[in-house]
């Protein structure tokens, strides 16, 4: 369905930009803004952070058995 829905995009805003119909433009629009509606991301932290408190984030090499410092 995805692919079926890019292609259509393609083609309508292809179509739109040369000028054969401000329609095609239209089209390509809804389906670009239904495919950002599809498209879904998983929440790997979520907090509410009070006043004069922070969130530090890190990183470290694959393989690196350091933890964060606290």
């Amino acid at each position: 369905m995805e692919s079926i829905l890019r292609y259509f995009q393609v083609k309508a805003f292809g179509r739109g930009m040369r000028g054969y119909n401000t329609a095609w433009f239209v089209v390509g629009a809804a389906v670009w803004m239904l495919l950002r509606a599809r498209r879904t991301e998983d929440v790997v932290y979520r907090t509410k952070l009070n006043p004069g408190e922070r969130l530090v984030i890190s990183s470290s090499p694959p393989g690196s058995s350091s933890s964060p410092n606290p």
